[in-house]
């Protein structure tokens, strides 16, 4: 019997912590009733603390990995973690549209770790322009918005805006810290916090970003998964003072 639940694939790294990565992205969509299918684009060394380092996986193994999944099961969100190139990104993201054109596509730039370790230079930053048409939406930290250009981190969103659809999360905000920025032709709607207690965790921005992509798998709007996403994600952040969080299951109407 064929599964009944919506299905996502998942583009990203394997983080033996389960913080972040490929496991953090499938338990989060598990606990959204949607069925992830995991892609490893990179194989890391690191705890919920410390990253350490990193082997990319390279694009014919990647490529070998995902050929028999897309071949068998409609996909119906594409959610996309740290890859290596942009520009075979955008290969990868034709090749599902190839088989189900009505693919949603999120894509969380992660371009650096927590601990400082950066994975992209400015060369393979300046190939992500050519992708951004191809994506519903993205979904930058405002340190990350800092990476990708010289502008203030609105401002660059804006630009971004006008290709797709930018969340700029607020956890890095300056002044409103906690409130993210959902923009989109450079129309700003403001997501904002709950007054709750939050605590710091790794692999947050990987949480936020699966469980939007789980919403809108269930076939909800840009903006209803992305504030959806935010109590999901702010329930996250409280459930554990440590830097792990607990997943808790919902029921999607």
């Amino acid at each position: 019997m064929e599964n009944t639940r919506p299905n996502a694939l998942i583009l990203a790294g394997f983080d033996p912590s389960a913080g972040a990565g490929v496991l953090s992205d499938v338990k989060t969509f598990e606990a959204h009733d949607v069925h992830g299918f995991g892609i490893c684009t990179a194989l890391t060394y690191q705890t919920g603390d410390e990253f350490i380092g990193m082997n990319w996986v390279s694009a014919d193994v990647i490529t070998a990995q995902l050929l028999p999944i897309i071949e068998r099961y409609p996909i119906h969100v594409l959610k996309i973690g740290i890859i290596e190139n942009f520009k075979l990104m955008r290969h990868w993201i034709d090749l599902i549209k190839g088989f189900y054109p009505m693919c949603k596509v999120v894509l969380d730039p992660v371009l650096s770790a927590s601990a400082g370790f950066d994975f992209h230079d400015e060369t393979t930053i300046r190939q992500l322009d050519k992708v951004l048409k191809k994506v519903d939406l993205i979904t930058p930290n405002w340190k990350e918005m800092q990476q990708l250009s010289d502008n203030d981190p609105l401002e660059e969103a804006i630009k971004i805006s006008q290709s797709t659809h930018v969340l700029l999360k607020g956890g890095h905000h300056p002044t409103e810290k906690g409130t993210d920025s959902l923009i989109y032709k450079g129309n700003i709607t403001k997501i904002e916090g709950r007054p709750i207690e939050v605590f710091e965790k790794h692999g947050s921005g990987c949480v936020l970003a699966s469980s939007i992509s789980s919403y809108l798998a269930h076939g909800k709007s840009i903006e209803e998964a992305c504030r959806l996403g935010k109590i999901y994600i702010e329930d996250y952040l409280a459930s554990d003072p440590s830097k792990f969080g607990q997943h808790h299951f919902i029921t999607i109407s």
